[in-house]
């Protein structure tokens, strides 16, 4: 795209304005903000509302409003053919992104960090692009496609819902390969950038933010993404070292073996298999003392016959010493034995 100082630019169409179109148009696109403080990388264009503008000028908003459309009018009778270029760059640009893009890339791709603001007054300028007011499940966007709004609200709506029912973390490939069924390639990255709702985590892959995966709200949470990295019991002191050593604490602080100690016996989505040592119930783990483990096995399968069929199901269950599961099958008070030796749950028990 043809590098254009924005800057330079704007001073020239905006010359034969009145002061107070000027100072409406300064004010409406953050240029007077701009030009007073340097903004940081990303940080958003600070604009002024219709309304704000007109209370600080005695004016109604609509008057305002009417004072910022003749001054657009004005501009575009004395340069269309400078308008025409500016508008084609900007069309081009939104067709190689699927058409919109989250506002503040757009500010930054076509202005760069020194003509955000600039950018912004050109787009409401051209006329052909519509801004979209950011929402609870997406961000401020500009598009040239026709009812952007609700035609963007939809597809998103409908990834989310695709990734929903995929129901796991998904590779970007894999997402974009599914995605693109329905809609472009170059539409994808532009879905993932307004999303509130869709997130990349930190080792690129895509899901919901409500996926402790991709955004863990607290210690249980990223105790459950350790377990989903390690595939394995783990005891509750190494999950505490753990978290530490995968970065998953916010400012480096580090984690405390007692508050992890504490998340793991209230969370129903860990089970404690051994002393101070748990397991993800997804895994398969049931929770219980071992005299619960051994009557679930009973219940659920009565055609295991002997002592060692019956210790190795529950060792199954549990990280115990084998003593321990037989010290609790011979326990007479809950479990006996028929005239055949086969073990059954007592009736008292």
């Amino acid at each position: 795209m043809e590098k254009i100082n924005y800057a330079q630019l704007y001073t020239k169409l905006t010359k034969g304005l009145s002061a107070k179109t000027k100072d409406i148009f300064d004010r409406r696109f953050g240029i007077k903000t701009s030009s007073q403080s340097k903004a940081g990388r990303g940080q958003t264009v600070r604009i002024e509302t219709l309304e704000s503008i007109g209370q600080s000028l005695g004016i109604t908003r609509e008057r305002v409003r009417q004072i910022e459309e003749a001054g657009f009018n004005f501009i575009k009778k004395n340069n269309k053919e400078i308008i025409d270029n500016i508008c084609a760059q900007f069309t081009a640009y939104f067709e190689s992104k699927g058409g919109f893009k989250k506002e503040e890339i757009v500010l930054e791709d076509l202005g760069g960090q020194k003509y955000k603001p600039y950018v912004l007054f050109f787009l409401s300028l051209c006329g052909a692009f519509s801004r979209v007011a950011g929402k609870k499940d997406y961000e401020y966007f500009w598009s040239t496609i026709p009812s952007a709004e609700k035609t963007v609200k939809e597809n998103l709506d409908a990834l989310v819902a695709g990734i929903e029912a995929h129901g796991k973390l998904m590779e970007k490939h894999d997402l974009a390969a599914a995605f693109a069924s329905q809609h472009n390639f170059e539409a994808l990255a532009s879905y993932l950038e307004i999303s509130k709702k869709i997130q990349e985590n930190k080792e690129g892959k895509i899901g919901l933010i409500t996926w402790p995966e991709i955004k863990p709200r607290g210690v249980k949470d990223k105790a459950y993404l350790v377990f989903k990295k390690h595939q394995k019991p783990l005891h509750f002191t190494h999950i505490t070292s753990l978290i530490d050593e995968l970065g998953l604490n916010d400012d480096d602080k580090k984690t405390h073996a007692q508050t992890v100690h504490n998340e793991l016996i209230k969370d129903a989505r860990f089970v404690l298999v051994g002393r101070g040592t748990y397991a993800l119930g997804e895994w398969g783990y049931v929770p219980g003392t071992i005299k619960d483990i051994i009557g679930k096995v009973l219940t659920e399968k009565p055609h295991l016959a002997s002592q060692d069929e019956i210790v190795k199901e529950v060792l199954s269950q549990r990280l115990v010493a084998k003593n321990t599961v037989m010290i609790n099958l011979n326990n007479k008070k809950y479990f006996e034995k028929d005239a055949t030796g086969k073990y059954l749950i007592r009736d008292s028990a």
